[in-house]
């Protein structure tokens, strides 16, 4: 449950007559009702109010739900008198006027909205006021309500105030002296700001509903002590939601963060051998390395000078091995060339742009390159199914890491990469995936290897191949990728659910 849907559920038991018990000595509400209606009478007698034909009685078939038999059902106009602003041609700019001792003021809907009545700029005559706008005066006590855009936000008139007049965007409600102003405010916050968004006219613009709907809505009126016990009640818990929403927006930030740092926590459990157990059978990673070195000799591979590190990031199985990147790949890590492209042709280019940011691969970006020049890329340089791709300069991608495979190629093209990425291709001894997801892993680190200057950093290709990799036997490279590949889905899966 929400924050939103635990204050609502509260709002709605309390005008259910569910918040807190009812006492009979507290009386019933037709009592109350009897006094309601008895001021208005009084008023409509000194003529400060008009009388108004009686609305329908309440039928069986118009209650929504029951309550307390000392509750009442009454109508919305039961409560007061309720009026809305002037006509628009009535108020116009025009008509304002600088303040003055002989000026009176025009409240406006941010009255309402920010509860403050000293806000606003707007005055007319005390001319036009006694002339044409004395009916919409707003008096202390009196509700405001905003009933244009931002809908329903009452605000009740201080003691002090300049005297003045609602605009067209407010309606002004005038309640009964033994009407409870919380109480009723509540009632109109949970159910006829809901029902004015829901029921309003226009499209782009909500308005409260026409005063014929509006005056018979349908209000369970308790007994007015209960009135005050409910909006102590609710008093005393809005606290706890408020606290139980700090609450909540905390474990929906960790939920949020929860995917990700389970694909993190699978991914560093794999590079440290927690992933899967460790196979006697399946030898270990220094026979392994043997054979890659051996394999390596039928390549020519220019070597980077890498620097001895003794110091190794974490513990590995005794079958491991640390290398480095560049001790298990069978093609120089390097940049590709900066290429001359033209419109069309049998080569594409793989540039930084078809790395896509959720590792696949788009070669749709990709341009052509100009054959003219096409013996400057000897065969080994052209991309292979497996090679791993490394966005290698600055643009806010450096660092992003994908996989190119045979299925992303178009027409069977050949294709070269630009001189922003970096293409890493494993020996045949290796699982590639097992180094994907190895390189995936260090992302983040490699993202803010870049060197050079702001507008164009460049992550050295020694960087990446100093990379220390913890190298496990060949079979459990290919458990340990299948553990992974059987538990990544299920953390997007869970990534979709959380939002």
């Amino acid at each position: 449950m929400t924050p939103e849907q635990l204050k609502v559920s509260i709002l709605q038991q309390a005008i259910k007559g569910e918040l807190v018990e009812q006492k009979s000595e507290e009386g019933t509400a037709e009592e109350l009702y009897q006094q309601i209606q008895e001021e208005k009478q009084k008023l409509i007698k000194e003529g400060k109010i008009k009388k108004e034909k009686p609305l329908a009685e309440i039928t069986e078939d118009e209650i929504p739900y029951d309550i307390p038999e000392s509750w009442k059902w009454v109508r919305f106009n039961d409560f007061g008198v309720y009026k809305k602003g002037p006509f628009g041609s009535a108020l116009t700019k025009s008509i304002f006027v600088p303040k003055s001792e002989t000026t009176v003021k025009v409240y406006e809907q941010k009255n309402a909205i920010q509860k403050d009545a000293t806000l606003g700029e707007y005055y007319i005559t005390r001319e036009y006021f006694e002339e044409k706008m004395s009916g919409f005066e707003v008096k202390p006590g009196d509700v405001i309500v905003s009933c244009a855009g931002t809908i329903g936000e009452t605000y009740v008139m201080p003691e002090k105030i300049e005297q003045g007049i609602i605009n067209q965007a407010l309606m002004k409600m005038s309640l009964m002296p033994s009407v409870y102003k919380p109480y009723f405010l509540l009632f109109f916050d949970v159910v006829l700001k809901k029902s004015a968004k829901e029921g309003s006219k226009g499209s782009a613009i909500k308005n409260i509903p026409p005063f014929a709907v509006l005056k018979n809505y349908l209000v369970p009126l308790p007994p007015l002590e209960e009135q005050h016990r409910i909006i102590a009640k609710i008093e005393e818990l809005l606290p706890y939601v408020d606290r139980y929403a700090e609450a909540y927006e905390k474990l929906m930030l960790l939920n949020a963060k929860f995917p990700e740092n389970m694909r993190k926590s699978i991914l560093q459990y794999a590079i440290q051998g927690k992933l899967v157990e460790q196979r006697p059978e399946e030898g270990t990673a220094e026979e392994l390395y043997q054979k890659i070195q051996e394999e390596r000799k039928n390549y020519k591979i220019k070597e980077l000078s890498i620097a001895v590190v003794d110091d190794v990031p974490f513990d590995i199985p005794e079958s491991w091995k640390w290398v480095n990147l560049q001790d298990v790949v069978k093609k120089t890590i390097k940049r590709g060339k900066s290429p001359k492209y033209t419109e069309k042709s049998n080569v594409q280019v793989f540039a930084q742009k078809c790395n896509a940011k959720t590792g696949g691969i788009n070669m749709e970006l990709a341009l052509f390159l100009d054959e003219a020049v096409i013996d400057k890329y000897p065969i080994e340089e052209y991309m292979c199914d497996g090679d791993i791709v490394i966005n290698s300069t600055g643009g806010g991608t450096m660092g992003r890491v994908g996989v190119f495979h045979d299925t992303d190629r178009k027409n069977d093209m050949a294709i070269v990469p630009d001189g922003h990425v970096t293409v890493i291709r494993a020996c045949d001894c290796i699982d590639y995936k097992y180094l994907y997801y190895y390189i995936k892993h260090n992302q983040k680190y490699l993202e803010t290897q870049g060197a050079g200057s702001t507008n164009q950093t460049e992550l050295k290709p020694l960087i990446i191949a100093s990379l220390m990799l913890p190298l496990p036997p060949i079979k459990e490279q290919k458990r340990i990728v299948a553990k992974i590949e059987e538990l990544l889905p299920l953390c997007s899966k869970l990534s979709v659910e959380t939002k």
